[in-house]
Parts: structure tokens; C-alpha cells; sequence
């Protein structure tokens, strides 16, 4: 996943939510186009969502576990948002 600076410094597409990523810190995101739809599933597969970092000597980590979608509204088809590029949870 692209780094939030890589999308500052990307170029702006025809819509908010895209960016080219022209320079990223990461060479093989060069040329893509990020948008926040690219990360997103639908309900039912949409039950635990997590990231771990092991770039320090002590790993750190968060995970979101949803034991119910009763609180969710669409079915269980509906497309919702996953992640997000940046220190954001979408929970």
C-alpha cells in the first residue's frame, strides 16, 4: 500500500479520491493510480482487518474483529471501505 506522502506528491486525476503515483517511496507503485475504492470488500468477507509493522525491534500492531454485522445495513453484498492510506481506521 502506498504511504500517505506518496499520494501528496502524486498527480491529481480527474476525481478527489485518485492520485498517479509518480515518485513513491516504494519503486513498484510507480505509474499506479491509487484511489480509497481500490480497498474495499463486500460485508461478508469484511470481518477482521489488521496491520503489524516490523520495522522496529519491538512489532506493533492493531487488528478490528467484528464478531456481527447485525450493526451493518445493505446485506451482506453491499460494498463498504476497508482501508485507508495513512494513520486512519475505518472502524
Amino acid at each position: 500500500m502506498p504511504e500517505m506522502k506518496d499520494r501528496e506528491t502524486g498527480q491529481p486525476l480527474a476525481f478527489p479520491e485518485a492520485v498517479l503515483l509518480t515518485n513513491p517511496s516504494d519503486s513498484q507503485f510507480k505509474g499506479e493510480v491509487d484511489d480509497k475504492y481500490q480497498y474495499s470488500t463486500e460485508n461478508q468477507y469484511n470481518q477482521v482487518n489488521g496491520w503489524i509493522t516490523a520495522d522496529s525491534e519491538k512489532p506493533v500492531g492493531f487488528w478490528i474483529i467484528t464478531p456481527s454485522n447485525e450493526f451493518r445495513n445493505g446485506g451482506p453484498v453491499k460494498q463498504d471501505l476497508t482501508s485507508h492510506v495513512g494513520p486512519i481506521c475505518l472502524s
